[in-house]
């Protein structure tokens, strides 16, 4: 089978889509299929992932508005020419684009899977997957989409292979924190990392008795600062793009972090979270992760305070052994096994 995948990152978009779709894709390639990978905005680093895993990148250069009919009439026509004989599946992860874009998508791909969360738009697809977490999960694409079959909440989670071999060998948490990791995301435009590290060091935790792991992404924009806190400091240390996420994740008992993707990575490694939501559409994650006694929600980025993200990791008063393992339990690491199976089935 053939697999055309449509995703973007940047430093607005962040790089979770790619991320999530990579993962996908190197199983996919893994297996025997062949894989295009086409993007309006792609940053170097993550071409280079792409063409790493045995996946084809194709630069779109579309003059026209992203989900646009007059920009999927043109990623129809360019693809078609460029890929004889069209695609058995299209997967689709992209805020912008809704069912005026997917329909024109029927002349290259047979079958179409969407990844969204924020249930805003209509959808014409055959499968419709979104991997958070809610209440009452059966319901939000109802009235969204085409019949499409829906794989909904975290088990579908689109998770690297390192988090679940790493998953077995992961940590009983409890007792004091001694390992905390701080990490806001492969971009963290918002400046989250940071900024937490200047309110931890102002109260001098940066010199205490615990460990820091510091995890940013390659387009993290303040790499030269950033380094020079933690060259400055004995107990921090930093992971720039690392293969090891999931590893760095295990050895951590707590993190400060932002929502998204992320907090399945670190639901599959068990590591309960300081929250703090980067982007509206993380809000709801961090509300039912602070629910469910697994994660404590700070706020929304600009509301929140050096003190209370101080505060909160001086007097955290979570049970790090049930909130471990409250969250291990929500999400097993084979998402992407599952997926494909059903991409398998419906073909």
């Amino acid at each position: 089978m053939k697999f055309l995948i449509r995703a973007d990152a940047s430093v607005a978009i962040g790089t979770g889509h790619v991320m999530r779709c990579l993962a996908l894709a190197k199983s996919l390639i893994i297996s025997g299929r062949e894989v295009v990978f086409v993007f309006q905005q792609m940053p170097d680093h993550l071409v280079e992932k792409i063409k790493q895993i045995g996946c084809i990148p194709f630069y779109l250069n579309s003059k026209y508005p992203i989900g646009s009919i007059e920009d999927a009439v043109y990623v129809s026509s360019k693809v078609n020419n460029a890929f004889q004989n069209g695609f058995d599946w299209m997967i689709i992860d992209h805020y912008q684009i809704s069912d005026i874009w997917e329909k024109e998508m029927s002349r290259i791909a047979k079958k179409l899977l969407v990844i969204d969360d924020l249930a805003n738009r209509a959808h014409i697809c055959n499968i419709l997957l979104d991997q958070n977490l809610y209440e009452i999960s059966d319901s939000r694409y109802n009235e969204l989409t085409n019949n499409a079959k829906q794989l909904i909440g975290p088990s579908y989670a689109l998770l690297r292979d390192e988090f679940h071999l790493e998953r077995q060998k992961v940590k009983t948490r409890s007792g004091a924190i001694q390992r905390v990791l701080v990490t806001f995301g492969g971009t963290d435009p918002t400046n989250e990392t940071l900024k937490s590290l200047y309110a931890l060091d102002k109260e001098g935790l940066l010199d205490s008795n615990l460990d820091f792991d510091i995890l940013v992404g390659q387009s993290y924009a303040h790499l030269n600062e950033l380094r020079k806190i933690v060259d400055s400091k004995k107990r921090l240390s930093l992971h720039i793009q690392s293969n090891s996420v999931a590893a760095i994740m295990n050895k951590a008992d707590l993190a400060i972090c932002s929502g998204g993707t992320l907090t399945w990575e670190r639901y599959c490694m068990g590591l309960p979270g300081l929250v703090i939501a980067v982007a509206e559409n993380q809000i709801h994650n961090a509300i039912m992760g602070e629910k469910l006694g697994i994660d404590r929600f700070l706020g929304f980025h600009s509301d929140v305070s050096d003190g209370h993200i101080v505060n909160n990791l001086k007097d955290y008063e979570g049970d790090l052994k049930n909130n471990s393992l409250t969250a291990f339990n929500i999400v097993d690491g084979r998402g992407v096994e599952k997926v494909i199976k059903n991409l398998e089935d419906t073909i």
